[in-house]
This record gives C-alpha cells, structure tokens and sequence, in this order.
C-alpha cells in the first residue's frame, strides 16, 4: 500500500513520468512537460504558497499527488479547492487516488470546510463521481462584455494593486466568477513571472488555445479518436446529441472535420460557431 506525505521539491523528478502519462492530452501546459524543471517551477513561488501538496509513494517512488487548499466563502463559510489528481497511469485503479483524496479532504475538515469543489481535467470525471462528488460546472457567468468594463475606480469596480498574494484585500479572496482564491493564484502567477502575456486580441487568444467553438447537432456514432487526434483541435466535449469542438480557426478545419464526420455515417443536424472574445481571455486567467 502506497504511503501520504507532504510533497518534496525532490519528488518533481518522479512527477515528471507520471505528468507524461495523465498530462499530455488535455495541453495543461503549452508544448507539454519536457523537463523536471518545468514541474518544479509549478511547485515553488508565490502563487503555490498557498496550496496543500500531498504525494503518494509506493516502494520508494512517488506514484501520485493531489493539490488542494481552503477558503473562505463569505456566503457559505469555508470550501475546499482541489485543483489536481495526478496518479501514474500504471497505478491507476488501485485505491492511490481515493487515498489521496480522504487524505486532502482530512486536512481540510480540521480546517473546517464544508463544501470541496475539485476543478480537475474531464478525464477524471468518472473517478469524481465514483467518490461521490456529484455536482460540477460553474456557479454563475460573466454577462458584462470585457469591453464594457470601465478602467478607473467606479462604485463597482475598483483598481487594486497587489504586490502579495498573502496580502490580499477581501474584496479579492472570493469571486463570483471563478473558484475561490484564483484571483490570488493570478496575483501570485503575474508576481512570479509566469504572467506575461499581452497583445492584440487574436494574439491572445492563439496564444492560450482560445480559438472558435464548433457546436454540432449530430445522430450517429462519433469517432472521437479520431477527431481529437486532428490537428488543430484542443478539446472536445459531448452532451447528449451535441458535440462541441475546440479548435484554432473553424475556418481553417471545418470542411475536414465535416468530412471525417459524414465519412463514419454521422448524420449532421445542425452546425452552430462560436468565436472567442476577449471575455474569454479574462476567464482563462482566472480560471
């Protein structure tokens, strides 16, 4: 049975072969993990001072992990985030990632949360839901455009700034428009240096994978490996009859996605695009 304990800096080495098998597809980070290094940064500064860190080692080498934290909710007291599972995919299945969850969710009840959110990939989704968390999706949406937004101190806006992220004003330890504490995780990005990013709009947006939303109304069988597979498709998420897919430029892919669809006998009822905005750029910060 695999041991709990506070992470290590040290453990990043055996978190990097376990990234490469649960991080790959879903683009966590740009270009993927190609060194250790990359890990360790994510694990160090301002912004991660705030998380709990717990790994799970079996026979001398750390097999999985689990970062979460508490905040306060003005509204419904204190919530749990738990913002990453990662298990090695040899070890998946076999108790680690349940251990690592009673584990977190112990230290956050003698922290006295009463709700925990886990913001983890879509690939977990089933692991969620076998453990009992039941409920997942935002909690409301920002309906002002980005460009509405007034940029001096307002009534309803005001302009802060922040040189800590363990210094933060109360207006800013809970938001609406993301999970608790983001807004603090973005000040302590932007301190670090991991922040950068600024430009015109398209750039933005190519630069975070932010692209156009096909939204297709289909009967048929899907052929999702082969459609996540396509270049130039970042996600792709299915209710029901409807499939949405995420890519660059629905001008450029469009008619090859199209034709892998009608090529496997999917009937198409109805084809919906959706561009992104700068609103999605803010959202993409924030969480």
């Amino acid at each position: 049975m695999p041991t709990i304990r506070q992470g290590k800096m040290k453990d990043c080495t055996d978190l990097f072969e376990v990234y490469q098998g649960t991080r790959w597809f879903y683009r966590i980070k740009e270009g993927g993990y190609s060194t250790v290094e990359q890990i360790k940064d994510e694990h160090r500064g301002a912004a991660f001072s705030r998380w709990g860190w717990l790994v799970a080692e079996e026979k001398g080498k750390v097999v999985g992990e689990i970062v979460f934290r508490a905040e306060k909710n003005p509204i419904t007291g204190r919530i749990g985030i738990i913002r990453n599972l990662d298990i090695d995919v040899r070890h998946q299945k076999a108790y680690i990632g349940t251990k690592l969850t009673l584990a977190a969710e112990a230290v956050m009840k003698k922290r006295k949360v009463v709700r925990v959110v886990a913001t983890t990939p879509p690939a977990a989704y089933n692991y969620w839901m076998k453990v009992k968390y039941f409920a997942r999706g935002s909690i409301s949406k920002v309906k002002l455009p980005m460009t509405k937004v007034p940029e001096i101190r307002t009534s309803k806006v005001k302009t802060i700034t922040v040189k800590s992220p363990d210094k933060l004003p109360k207006s800013m330890k809970f938001s609406n428009i993301a999970y608790p504490g983001s807004l603090a995780e973005v000040a302590g990005d932007i301190i670090d240096g991991r922040i950068k990013s600024q430009g015109k709009p398209v750039d933005l947006k190519k630069n975070l994978h932010l692209g156009d939303i096909i939204n297709i109304t289909f009967q048929g069988y899907l052929p999702m490996t082969e459609l996540q597979a396509m270049e130039g498709v970042y996600d792709t998420r299915v209710s029901g009859s409807s499939l949405e897919i995420y890519v660059e430029n629905h001008r450029e892919h469009l008619t090859r996605i199209l034709g892998l669809l009608t090529g496997q006998n999917v009937r198409i009822n109805n084809i919906r695009i959706q561009e992104s905005d700068l609103e999605d750029v803010f959202l993409k910060f924030t969480g």
